[in-house]
């Protein structure tokens, strides 16, 4: 556990969220071999396995990169709203999951159109606070890091806001494929589409850009001069956020994501 505890020093709710989506991904890993059910054509348990990947990564993240804030109770209260609002997330999506139904875009009954709406509700309160989290990562001048670190997880922590934006614009429309109906062909286990535009390649890259960019910044200090570290972060940033909004302009012209 010498590998955990400092996440748990730093963090304890996101280091715990991260652990079950953790052990969540592995079960039901494990479990969509047996799956029967799907939803649009696909084993129905791949989507919940791809959120957990997602908060697992989100979670330890945010958790080592709290700290550094400076705000021990802005840092509490926004932990637990994270807790709160993707734990509801996906619990949401497992459920609808191994029911065999849509979490996203189900406005087939009465019950799956309120789950829908609690769910935009729940990740607009959350996107809501990251960002103002990401405004007191800017407001605040003394970060026990190099600059170019510190640029680095600004950076990401506002790609992952805008995109997060995106993943609530995406919920208001019909579907998230465009040019054609969701559930056609598609890659393997992403199901990103093969023959239409699809705005979740530009919504996942953009997120995890709380991972990429961060680690882009830690990289540019360790190994290259004081001097050189932020233009690095900074023409890094760009060139990953360009490359994302590439990706959202071909999707929204219907352009498929192997087409690049």
């Amino acid at each position: 556990m010498n590998w955990f505890r400092p996440l748990i020093e730093r963090d304890k709710p996101l280091a715990i969220l991260g652990l079950v989506h953790a052990l969540l991904f592995v079960v039901l890993l494990l479990c969509s071999f047996l799956n029967t059910e799907q939803v649009l054509g696909i084993n129905s348990l791949y989507k919940p396995i791809k959120f957990a990947l997602s908060i697992w990564l989100y979670a330890w993240t945010m958790a080592w990169l709290l700290p550094y804030l400076g705000r021990p109770r802005v840092a509490r209260i926004y932990s637990w709203v994270a807790v709160v609002t993707l734990g509801f997330e996906q619990v949401a999506i497992t459920s609808q999951a191994v029911r065999g139904e849509l979490s996203h875009f189900n406005r087939s009954s009465v019950y799956g159109s309120v789950l829908f709406g609690l769910m935009g509700v729940f990740i607009l309160t959350f996107t809501l606070w990251t960002a103002y989290v990401t405004v007191l990562f800017f407001r605040r001048k003394a970060i026990s890091l190099p600059i170019a670190a510190v640029w680095g997880i600004r950076a990401g922590l506002v790609c992952f806001v805008v995109f997060s934006l995106l993943g609530g614009y995406i919920s208001g429309l019909p579907g998230h494929t465009v040019g054609a109906a969701d559930g056609g062909p598609g890659l393997p286990f992403m199901n990103w589409s093969r023959v239409a535009g699809d705005l979740r390649v530009a919504h996942f890259l953009g997120i995890h850009g709380l991972q990429a960019l961060p680690l882009l910044g830690y990289v540019a200090a360790r190994y290259t001069t004081p001097k050189m570290a932020p233009w690095l972060v900074l023409g890094g940033s760009l060139l990953y956020v360009g490359l994302v909004l590439l990706l959202l302009a071909g999707a929204l012209a219907s352009k498929p994501f192997l087409a690049y």
